[in-house]
């Protein structure tokens, strides 16, 4: 394969592991507000959609079966939440 194809190849499993991502954050944000508020719905759906892009790069680039995955996502989704929850409130915002 040639570098500029694998460079190629990389990218666009990236974009599509952002794609799926995004997709996922939205639901979830779109499903959170119901139970909790506008803001803390928004944080905890970049905290799942950070997670998901990770764990979709995860599959398609090193190819990861979706076995392992599901638990990864259970434990960082709400992880990456409270470590962002932390830091604002270190930072005062």
């Amino acid at each position: 394969m040639k570098p500029g194809s694998v460079f190629a190849r990389e990218e666009a499993l990236f974009v599509l592991a952002v794609l799926v991502g995004s997709v996922a954050g939205l639901a979830a944000g779109q499903i959170l507000v119901r139970w909790m508020s506008g803001a803390t719905a928004g944080n905890a759906a970049l905290a799942v959609a950070t997670t998901v892009t990770g764990a979709t790069h995860a599959r398609l680039v090193h190819r990861r079966p979706l076995g392992s995955l599901l638990p990864s996502v259970a434990v960082g989704a709400p992880l990456a939440y409270v470590i962002m929850r932390a830091i604002h409130a270190l930072l005062g915002s």
